[in-house]
């Protein structure tokens, strides 16, 4: 089959292949399914995915973690263990969320955080993996790494500081993102065109 040739046309093909099934097999259920519902099932099939993900890779991670001398694909081997929990994670969380008619509490709860802050490992641990860009990792990247880092550090201060409000912009935003096929999920939503001025 297409989706198993080696080399890029590989990797395009099993792209190519599985956003267009995902993308009919949602569009043409979201026809007639609400968009609350169909964002749960799409949450419950990402869970899915997300521990296929983790079952597969999960023994290589733990061997990893253990060698004495870690290669390079041993970091990234960790990193997408980790990413994949957090994934995960925040998927099941998200769906805990929604099927509890989203209590304000649940929202903040200390939970959220260390699920978080996973995926933060799981990147740092793809930036410093060794030897594999051009056998090394480049100063250039490391430098990279840490201005975004630096600017996500001053955005958090910003973001603390300021308490923006950014409820109307979203409101502006409904009708090009709220529900495309008007199956009623959304209580009040707008008319079709373009936003409000």
């Amino acid at each position: 089959m297409m989706i198993y040739k080696d080399g890029p046309e590989g990797i395009r093909g099993v792209l190519y292949l599985t956003a267009l099934v995902l993308f009919l097999g949602y569009q043409t259920i979201n026809v007639f399914v609400p968009n609350a519902d169909m964002i749960v099932a799409a949450r419950i099939l990402a869970a899915g995915f997300y521990s296929a993900v983790i079952y597969v890779y999960a023994p290589h991670a733990w061997e990893a973690v253990r060698r004495p001398k870690p290669e390079g694909a041993d970091f990234l081997v960790v990193g997408i263990v980790l990413s994949f929990l957090s994934h995960l994670g925040q998927t099941v969380y998200a769906i805990v969320y929604r099927l509890a008619e989203a209590p304000k509490w649940l929202l903040n709860a200390e939970v959220v955080a260390p699920i978080v802050l996973l995926s933060m490992l799981a990147a740092t641990l793809h930036v410093c993996a060794p030897g594999l860009i051009q056998g090394e990792v480049p100063r250039r990247q490391r430098i990279v790494f840490g201005v975004w880092v630096g600017l996500a550090v001053l955005l958090v201060g910003a973001v603390l500081a300021t308490r923006p409000d950014i409820g109307p912009v979203i409101e502006r935003a409904r009708p090009w993102i709220g529900d495309f096929w008007r199956t009623g999920a959304m209580p009040g939503a707008v008319p079709t065109g373009p936003p409000p001025a």
